[in-house]
């Protein structure tokens, strides 16, 4: 009897509850971890005096989590001086990613997400470098997601999706994605130093909703220096955004992806679509993967678009699509929607001022040594080289006290810019040294030493007095102002016009590492329907066989087979002629061989 009246009295509390007007939510839903101790030293080791630029492997370590569904490591001290590197491989599907000093400066001294339970980590020393050395410190350690729904109506009607400029961001939980200019945008609410990936192409979760990750090659680290942001509730909750070049692939993911959304300003759409990476407690594999759900404008006005379309938490920031054009009309943040069939969901207009304003500039394009941007001075020799953080840089070497003038070319007078940003520093660390510019003002190493704001492109000159001693490099870069970290990039211009962003699309500025090793790297997506993206990289041009077959072990199509340099290479496979299954691709490549599982669902 006790039981009984227990029961009812929690019925008649949710009744009442239901019956309360609902309050909007924002749907991000935290990627849930622990952090656990892991130290690992590599010890301190040189690169030799000779003339190969070939990098040795020197020290290797594995982690191991048992039972982990995957881990993220977080480095500690770290030397890797001009060319050397570590390699973070999962031992469950073989993802690879590289690292430098630039791309671990970019990752926060962070790696990738990885699958599986395992990683091993490898030191490569390269020839000239000095005390090189790697320590791990900790490792982030999957959990599983466990999280209510709360869509419009008693059931769920998302459906899996595969927009390719839709992505998730970690450990958040959140939605993000790519707009035509090359910027990214998501919830003001999701900003902060838990929004530190963006993926794409996300696989199936574990049959258990825990969530698993892409390779490398699709991950993003979140440039943390720059965005521009708002939480300020329904109808003024946005953020702009933008992430470092793919430490694998060296491309932005607008380049990568091929796609991009175009944003309007528009109230009327009837048919408002989402797309983005809520929960899922029906089918647990497809917890926060990729969904999409249609339904109707709900009344939309001013800087709040209203809308009955189901989302769930981790949907924040995914775009509201006019499914009559596909163009987006602002940013999903806030859910309304109830089981019951009451309320609405809605997000961030684009006739928000601040909003449009951010999302329109230009993002920050880098520009690598005269292309279009150069430095070069007229007084010392110039010393074109790599810096210690793994970029390129030019270098002169003073000669003689006195001001060193720098001549710095910003490209034609067509490219404008909103500002651009010199600093320099010394290429050794062991003191500091202490320069004076044209203004008598003093300045130290990692010092801004000019800013020109509005600019329209030309040769600028920056003088430079009390130069360091003869035997110190001295490198001049160009960054973001405030920027904190200088030296990941040397040459960076901020424009709002699209001359710098053009030549970053076309792939004149971005360059891909040289791979290491060679690598078949999963396919994106997969499960897929019809076509599938296969990348693999050679360290060296070899002969390359890249074939498809099914479960019975019978050739199905042959993708490459030819001899191709080193490099990063993708290729695409169309299943359409055939069933759907389970299929395999194989990688022949000199001795190495390497095979992967693809799944073709229809």
């Amino acid at each position: 009897m006790k039981h009984s009246l227990t029961t009812r009295l929690f019925r008649l509390v949710m009744l009442l509850l239901l019956a309360l007007p609902v309050l909007a939510a924002a749907q991000k839903l935290e990627i849930p971890f622990h952090l656990t101790p892991h130290f690992w030293a590599s010890g301190i080791y040189s690169g030799g005096e000779g003339t190969s630029d070939e990098a040795i492997l020197v020290a290797g370590h594995q982690v191991l989590i048992s039972g982990a569904p995957w881990l993220r490591l977080h480095f500690g001290h770290v030397n890797l001086g001009a060319r050397s590197y570590l390699t973070v491989t999962s031992r469950q599907d073989g993802a690879t990613q590289r690292l430098d000093a630039g791309t671990l400066a970019q990752w926060y001294k962070t790696s990738a997400y990885f699958n599986g339970d395992a990683v091993d980590v490898k030191l490569y020393v390269a020839p000239r470098d000095r005390d090189i050395v790697v320590e791990l410190k900790e490792v982030m350690v999957g959990e599983q997601v466990v999280a209510p729904e709360s869509q419009c109506g008693p059931t769920d009607d998302r459906v899996p999706s595969s927009h390719p400029a839709s992505g998730r961001i970690v450990s958040v939980g959140c939605t993000g994605w790519i707009i035509s200019n090359g910027n990214h945008l998501t919830a003001g609410h999701c900003i902060g130093s838990s929004a530190a990936t963006l993926q794409f192409n996300v696989p199936p979760s574990l049959s258990n909703g825990t969530i698993q990750h892409p390779g490398p090659q699709d991950q993003y680290s979140v440039n943390q220096s720059n965005w521009q942001f708002s939480n300020g509730g329904t109808g003024n909750d946005w953020a702009v955004f933008q992430v470092f070049n793919n430490s694998q692939t060296g491309l932005q993911p607008i380049q990568a992806q091929g796609s991009s959304f175009t944003v309007v300003q528009n109230l009327t759409a009837p048919n408002i679509r989402i797309t983005g990476f809520g929960v899922d407690s029906n089918d647990p594999t497809r917890n926060q993967t990729q969904q999409t759900h249609l339904g109707p404008n709900a009344g939309s006005s001013g800087t709040t678009l209203r809308y009955r379309t189901d989302t769930e938490g981790g949907n924040s920031g995914s775009p509201v699509i006019d499914e009559a054009t596909g163009n987006a009309l602002g940013i999903h943040t806030h859910g309304g929607c109830t089981t019951s069939g009451t309320g609405n969901n809605s997000g961030t207009s684009a006739f928000l001022s601040a909003f449009w304003n951010a999302l329109n500039s230009q993002p920050c394009s880098n520009i690598a040594q005269g292309d279009p941007a150069s430095a070069s001075s007229s007084q010392g020799n110039n010393v074109p080289g790599r810096a210690n953080d793994g970029s390129t840089s030019t270098y002169w070497r003073s000669s003689s006290g006195g001001t060193q003038h720098w001549q710095v070319d910003l490209g034609s007078g067509t490219l404008n810019y909103d500002r651009v940003v010199i600093a320099w520093r010394s290429n050794r660390h062991a003191r500091n040294y202490v320069v004076r510019v044209s203004n008598n003002s003093t300045f130290s190493t990692f010092t801004t030493v000019y800013t020109k704001t509005n600019g329209t492109g030309g040769t600028e000159t920056v003088a430079l007095s009390g130069a360091p001693r003869t035997e110190r490099y001295v490198r001049l870069h160009m960054t973001l102002v405030n920027s904190s970290y200088y030296g990941v990039n040397d040459f960076k211009v901020c424009g709002t016009s699209t001359a710098a962003a053009n030549k970053e699309s076309a792939g004149e500025i971005a360059t891909a590492p040289i791979p290491a090793e060679i690598t078949l790297q999963p396919n994106y997506p997969n499960p897929f329907n019809p076509s599938t993206n296969i990348s693999f990289s050679l360290p060296q041009a070899l002969h390359v066989s890249l074939k498809i077959y099914n479960t019975i072990g019978a050739e199905v199509a042959t993708l490459v087979n030819e001899v191709r340099e080193r490099g990063n290479y993708t290729v695409t496979f169309d299943a359409s002629q055939l069933t759907s299954g389970v299929y395999f691709s194989v990688l022949q490549a000199g001795e190495v061989r390497q095979v992967r599982r693809l799944v073709y669902m229809k």
